[in-house]
């Protein structure tokens, strides 16, 4: 691990020495759901090493983190772009008179911000060979250098805390669901575990099989697990198209939520399942987050080991790579190696209970 830059506070891994008794600290990241979620082992980390601190977070949309991590102390809006559009967010945070900042991201926004909230002490992450690097330091006190785009992102980051000088023994999420959430899906706890759900249409059409072969699967998955729940996105794109394959289905799913689910009925509904499907890492990132099994597939881009299951998840976690990348379907990927990697987990689960 890299020492800080010269002229700056020791090593990287004596930070959480100089900072256990911190009364007031803050923790920065960037909010989109994925990134909110990676974050949480390494935020659980930070709690459980600073037991007395007032925890604050500026990170994700600031309701997710009340209604999942009520751990948190307080919870700041995200971060804005421009940076100017922060000005108001930093003059609050300077009254906050915090004693350390973590910036868990390494976009420049943050920090920026971490350095003019007037933390005594400031650890960032090296950023990646993509990004600009020179400068950032010098906003510190104490910089670690672990690696990108080698395993998932959430064991980057509480690898990250780890290397300087934090103790955990494994990464944990600790998120705490409401039973009334999977009420306001039209279920109770006794669907728990009884279905399967897949979310079939996204954003961008290269995560998409092909619509027969959604009909292939679908079906052979209903004949043989009976329950098949469908969600999308509210984009309309996604509503169009889902309600295409209702009228293809030669069945009726048991639900169908086309675009109507807040954040937290959907994570319910993902915990509450037997297994989940889908090509979007959206859900697979709220699959690992609850502890459901997923089958997913996915384009092997230069950036995929930050979401892919590691080697360690295997027994809950399987992604099909698509052969080749394509931007209007993600071809290549067979019925029968989906199915066949389905009753694999369900079957292991199965045994496991």
């Amino acid at each position: 691990m890299a020492d800080a830059v010269p002229g700056f506070i020791g090593q990287a891994a004596g930070f959480y020495a100089l900072t256990r008794d911190a009364k007031k600290l803050l923790v920065i990241d960037i909010g989109a759901l994925g990134d909110t979620i990676h974050l949480l082992p390494a935020l659980r980390l930070i709690r459980d090493n600073y037991p007395h601190a007032a925890l604050h977070l500026v990170g994700g949309h600031p309701d997710f983190y009340a209604a999942l991590v009520p751990w948190v102390d307080v919870r700041w809006p995200p971060m804005r772009r421009p940076f100017l559009k922060n000005l108001d967010l930093i003059r609050d945070l300077r009254r906050e008179n915090f004693d350390a900042v973590i910036v868990i991201t390494s976009q420049n926004r943050a920090v920026l911000i971490a350095n003019l909230i007037g933390a005594r002490y400031r650890l960032g992450r090296h950023t990646d060979e993509k990004k600009p690097w020179w400068w950032q330091p010098l906003l510190y006190t104490h910089t670690v250098d672990y690696p990108f785009h080698r395993e998932p992102m959430y064991l980057q980051r509480w690898k990250m805390l780890k290397a300087c000088g934090l103790h955990g023994e494994a990464p944990r999420f600790d998120v705490r669901l409401q039973p009334q959430w999977l009420l306001d899906c039209g279920l109770d706890q006794a669907d728990r575990k009884t279905y399967l759900h897949l979310s079939p249409f996204y954003a961008f059409a290269g995560k998409e099989l092909p619509m027969t072969q959604y009909v292939e699967l679908l079906t052979t998955l209903q004949a043989r697990y009976s329950r098949i729940v469908l969600s999308c996105g509210p984009p309309q794109r996604e509503r169009e198209l889902l309600a295409q394959l209702l009228e293809r289905l030669p069945f009726k799913p048991w639900r169908v939520f086309a675009g109507d689910l807040p954040v937290v009925n959907y994570v319910a509904l993902i915990d509450a399942a037997r297994l989940h499907l889908g090509g979007d890492s959206g859900g697979l990132h709220v699959a690992r987050m609850v502890g459901t099994p997923s089958v997913s597939w996915y384009q092997r881009r230069i950036d995929y080991l930050n979401w892919a299951p590691d080697p360690s998840e295997s027994a809950l976690h399987r992604v099909l790579y698509t052969p080749s990348v394509r931007d209007d379907v993600a071809a290549g990927i067979s019925t029968t190696d989906l199915l066949a990697t389905v009753d694999a987990l369900l079957s292991s689960s199965s045994t496991a209970e």
